[in-house]
């Protein structure tokens, strides 16, 4: 029979409820994380984008501003060509009348390109139909009289009729105005901040619709050849004062764009051409105008007066271009900061993700693994399984290193704990259970759970070993109790218990077995023992004989005890009877029957 296994194990008490896992908090608190990341990215985002509409509406606003300046400027300077016609005979293609035609051309193009309509991209700014319409029907009809007008011979032209055309024409660019408010009203709504610059550039073109009123209110008299009246030379006098007090508030506000080039190079030609020689030259004309003797005629002083506003036209375009410089320079910043938080949001994103990645695949993972390798030391499994070590680093691999020496200082622990068991169990003759492990049967020991309550007990006696060991010596005895011994061992059943009881006494427990069968194996054991001549180191062979005393019952509490009492008893009739017998005691302790005749009669 195979020694008794170590049955004792840890008990290791019920594990608590627990919650999340290490990994699903990890994922959670990175997910935290992540969500915290992009509300933060997604409210930058909003802000840029936001940044990015104003910024785009403000160029498309403010481009569309440009455009009605430069609408409103081209109805100015048609003036200019216009003037010249009504000073010289009629001539359909005289260089004054193809002028006049290519200006007029150039007017149309202008104003088409802020009419609103389902083909053109301006269509969705507010500028209001009623206000250009008032402007082509003003155009219209000032045109209609300048050439009506200028079909008559020049000698039929009437200097009032002269001033009339003119004032149509001033008349065109007063209606224009609403216009240029309506766009300056657009450019501002989105952004307060350019209502300066919209200012500036609404001055900008007053100057020079000023400057071409200063030739306006000379060319009836000029054209006339009379001297000027008195209401034109008040108001040249007036106009020549707006132009230098919009000057005045002009170099203020031009005098800040140090950064612009070509605008500082714009008014540095605006002071030169237009405000000494232009005005040098509307002064000269008004001196003469007091006499009606002048030095040149319309089409001489358009062609005079006209390029001294050039630079003023250039002025407006430069300031207007810087404008949109900045305007384009805002909005591509937008674009590019922009750009650049949604790819650093996607990179923090990223980086979460890859993060979680190691964090699960290089540390938390391995520490669950060596939490499991934990649970599993302290319950003593796997302790023959190594430890993966050489698949970590730094500190993981630390760790796993003191995991495996501590597995394997386990399994020492174990083993030697198993062999001092055995040890403490076993009885060092023979290599049966001794009798501390007999006395564990009955004292609910935890190591023995499995074995039935209901049992049988047979107890063995080496008959007359006391003479054995007077007579060989106790050399010789001792090898008569381990030759017995393991006659006995290898003839019951596996799960049968053999221990050496006494001296030269056994036990033999045999769980869940009948009397009658207990009977039966214990006349095979004794019959064995009887037949076999156990050999001396001299050559002398030497048989033994053994008793028998068998029992069943109980293994709990105090039928343990009765069921030893009643086993040792059916031995003790045994001995009483001759020896070399089996005794039975049954329910009502029939002891003293000698099993053989009983076993033959079965």
């Amino acid at each position: 029979m195979a020694l008794l296994s170590d049955r004792s194990k840890i008990m290791v008490t019920a594990r608590p409820r627990r919650g999340a896992s290490l990994d699903t908090k990890l994922v959670l608190g990175c997910m935290v994380l992540l969500a915290l990341s992009l509300a933060l990215a997604l409210g930058l985002i909003t802000i840029l984008g936001s940044d990015y509409v104003r910024a785009s509406r403000n160029l498309e606003a403010l481009t569309l501003y440009r455009k009605v300046l430069t609408a409103a400027n081209r109805l100015s300077a048609e003036r200019g060509p216009m003037n010249s016609v009504l000073g010289e005979e009629p001539a359909a293609d005289s260089p004054a009348a193809r002028k006049l035609a290519e200006f007029r051309t150039s007017s149309d193009q202008a104003l088409a390109e802020i009419t609103p309509d389902d083909d053109n991209e301006v269509s969705r700014h507010l500028v209001a139909r009623d206000k250009l319409g008032n402007v082509h029907a003003s155009l219209a009809a000032a045109r209609r009289a300048a050439d009506r007008l200028s079909a008559r011979p020049l000698a039929e032209r009437d200097t009032n009729e002269i001033r009339g055309v003119i004032a149509g024409m001033f008349g065109v660019v007063e209606t224009m105005r609403p216009v240029v408010v309506a766009a300056m009203a657009e450019l501002t709504e989105h952004d307060s901040s350019l209502s300066g610059h919209a200012l500036t550039g609404l001055m900008l073109g007053d100057l020079r619709e000023y400057a071409g009123r200063l030739g306006s209110f000379l060319a009836p008299s000029i054209a006339a050849r009379e001297p000027l009246s008195v209401t034109a030379y008040d108001e040249l006098i007036l106009t020549h004062g707006r132009i230098l007090q919009i000057w005045q508030s002009l170099e203020h506000q031009l005098a800040l764009h140090t950064d612009a080039p070509e605008l500082v190079a714009a008014v540095g030609a605006a002071r030169t051409r237009y405000f000494r020689d232009g005005l040098d030259l509307i002064a000269r004309l008004s001196a003469e105008g007091k006499t009606g003797y002048y030095s040149v005629n319309t089409e001489q002083m358009t062609l005079q007066y006209v390029p001294t506003m050039a630079p003023l036209e250039r002025l407006r375009e430069s300031f207007l271009d810087d404008m949109l410089a900045h305007a384009q320079a805002t909005r591509a910043s937008s674009v590019r900061w922009l750009q650049l938080v949604v790819a650093f949001t996607g990179l923090i994103v990223l980086t979460n993700l890859l993060l979680l990645v190691l964090a699960r695949r290089r540390i938390f993972r391995p520490l669950l693994q060596a939490r499991n390798h934990i649970v599993a030391l302290a319950e003593e499994r796997n302790l023959d399984r190594p430890t993966r070590v050489n698949r970590h680093s730094g500190e993981i691999h630390e760790l796993f290193a003191a995991l495996e020496s501590l597995r394997l200082k386990l399994r020492e622990r174990l083993r030697l704990t198993e062999r001092l068991k055995v040890q403490a169990e076993t009885d060092a003759l023979t290599g049966l259970l001794n009798r501390r492990t007999f006395d564990r049967l009955g004292q609910d020991d935890s190591g023995f759970a499995d074995l039935p309550i209901e049992t049988g007990l047979i107890l063995m006696d080496i008959d007359r070993f006391k003479l054995i060991n007077d007579t060989y010596g106790h050399i010789t005895g001792d090898h008569v109790l381990r030759t017995t011994a393991g006659l006995v061992a290898e003839m019951v059943r596996k799960n049968d218990l053999v221990m050496r009881y006494g001296g030269e006494e056994f036990a033999i427990v045999l769980p869940s077995t009948s009397l009658r069968t207990l009977a039966r194996i214990a006349e095979t054991l004794r019959a064995a023992i009887a037949e076999q001549a156990i050999m001396l180191d001299d050559g002398t062979e030497l048989l033994v004989t053994a008793s028998f005393g068998v029992a069943t019952g109980r293994r709990d509490g105090p039928g343990w005890k009765t069921l030893i009492e009643a086993a040792d008893h059916a031995l003790y009739t045994a001995k009483a009877e001759g020896r070399n017998r089996v005794g039975i005691a049954g329910e009502h302790m029939l002891a003293g029957k000698v099993v053989a005749d009983r076993v033959r009669a079965a």
